[in-house]
């Protein structure tokens, strides 16, 4: 039963990585776009990208670099258990 608990867990926070990376993946084009728009003249995408900066993408990042290290750490330790 502990198993199929974790398993529900996992699957959640794993959903929860999922969409991050897609707000990562979103993010790191419409920089690009309004990048290649700002060096061209028209500067108006990133601005507004400068005010999605800290309320969205930092914690996304954060979030994402988190989960990462997390996980490392845990794969670290199960292995160890193993042998």
């Amino acid at each position: 039963m502990k198993n199929k608990t974790e398993s529900n867990w996992k699957k959640v926070i794993d959903n929860l990585l999922i969409y991050n990376l897609y707000i990562l993946i979103v993010g790191s084009i419409f920089l690009g776009i309004s990048f290649t728009l700002s060096v061209n003249g028209n500067s108006d995408l990133y601005k507004i990208f400068q005010k999605l900066w800290y309320p969205l993408f930092i914690p996304s990042l954060s979030l994402f670099f988190t989960a990462i290290l997390v996980e490392a750490i845990v794969n670290k330790l199960e292995n160890q258990n193993k042998k």
